[in-house]
């Protein structure tokens, strides 16, 4: 009995270390661009291994500019994620930088560590 509980134990702390490193959710609301802020499109296709890493470099930019400047994702497969797609000819993987007037003014396929995420960004200032 105890060795099963030990078990369990261990199993539930390897599952909330697991949750625990996930990387935060971004925004998939693409009616943001144009809404006042810059905004960061990526296209996470989730059969890419950089799609992860990539939103893991987002969320640490997100965090020194939470209110300045909208993350988005837009996922593979999604209708929205199509029309987004299509529109502005993005590829797997790519990032789109826009303007706070939905301008798109920069294009880079990941990965883009988050240095370099707010750089662009401040360029256009």
């Amino acid at each position: 009995m105890k060795k099963t509980l030990l078990i369990l134990g261990f199993i539930l702390v390897f599952i909330a270390a697991f949750i625990w490193s996930l990387p935060d959710s971004i925004d998939d609301d693409l009616s943001k661009l144009g809404n006042g802020k810059k905004s960061v499109v990526f296209v996470y296709d989730l059969n890419r291994v950089v799609s992860n890493q990539q939103t893991i470099e987002i969320n640490k930019a997100k965090e020194q500019t939470e209110e300045e400047v909208n993350f988005l994702v837009a996922r593979m497969g999604y209708p929205a994620t199509d029309d987004f797609q299509r529109n502005y000819k993005a590829e797997s993987a790519e990032l789109l930088f826009f303007d706070e007037t939905g301008a798109l003014f920069e294009r880079r396929f990941a990965l883009v560590n988050a240095e370099s995420l707010l750089s662009v960004l401040l360029i256009t200032d």
